[in-house]
């Protein structure tokens, strides 16, 4: 059985359609769950107009996918994200699909933007060159490595998350980590609301990375302060990104942000 998580802050235009998909790809026994991450509009009201169960958690998304995880009793979940807009395909059902059909533990959903003009800025320039340099193990989780589109087995899942955007970082790291084993399903073309954050969720996802290194002894704590001012510099080159400030010219800089010798982790040990 599943239970479909979806996390939700201030999408009272949006959240519907992710709903009516889940609610297509349920099966008896399963439940479609919304957590309203303090919401300052009616996300929670639009929700249950939906037909999902609604919980109330705190701001976050990480926080918001805790305390939805805290009702779980179902082999897995599966988290999707809020801002969906139109997909060429039922995206909680592939998911599903995809985890009923493989051995994996960790489904995660690639896909293709319909607007061209998006990148992936704190995928590209922050996470994947950190976790290829210090987490090798994740291996290739897809273009879209950090989506909020995921099944995962829920024994497999360490708590409690983090609060932040850091949460699918989180993720991929310790199940990897755990030996859980991880494949990727496409789910075809997805519209979803771009939302700028000036950096945050960049710091976030770098800092978790790092963090995670200094735990897991892959990162000496006296090395750290080069690799936190690596991740500022790179995060000063993808904040003036927004969704229509030109592709060309926002993949030079972030050509050139990912290009930036990374430090040096001596006397770290992939363990």
């Amino acid at each position: 059985m599943f239970t479909f998580v979806i996390p939700a802050y201030n999408e009272e235009r949006t959240v519907a359609a992710i709903i009516e998909q889940a609610r297509t790809a349920a099966r008896p026994g399963d439940r479609v769950l919304v957590v309203d991450s303090a919401s300052t509009d009616r996300t929670a009201d639009a929700a249950a107009r939906a037909g999902a169960e609604v919980l109330h958690g705190p701001r976050g998304k990480g926080a918001a996918m805790n305390t939805a995880l805290a009702a779980v009793r179902t082999q897995w979940v599966c988290f999707l994200d809020a801002d969906l807009v139109s997909s060429t395909q039922n995206v909680p059902a592939a998911l599903r699909k995809a985890a009923d059909t493989s051995s994996a533990d960790h489904v995660v959903g690639d896909y293709e933007y319909d607007y061209p003009g998006t990148i992936l800025s704190s995928t590209f320039t922050i996470y994947e060159p950190l976790a290829a340099a210090l987490f090798p193990e994740v291996g290739h989780l897809g273009a879209n490595s950090l989506t909020g589109y995921r099944a995962i087995r829920t024994s497999r899942i360490q708590h409690p998350l983090p609060p932040d955007f850091a949460v699918e970082t989180y993720l991929n790291i310790s199940l990897a980590l755990a030996g859980g084993t991880a494949e990727v399903c496409h789910l075809g073309t997805i519209t979803s609301r771009f939302r700028h954050n000036g950096g945050s969720m960049a710091r976030q996802i770098g800092r978790a990375v790092l963090d995670m290194a200094e735990q897991y002894g892959r990162l000496e704590p006296h090395d750290r302060p080069a690799w936190d001012r690596w991740l500022e510099e790179g995060i000063a080159a993808i904040t003036p990104q927004t969704a229509d400030s030109g592709r060309s010219a926002t993949l030079a800089r972030l050509f050139t942000a990912v290009r930036r010798p990374m430090p040096t982790a001596n006397h770290a040990e992939l363990a």
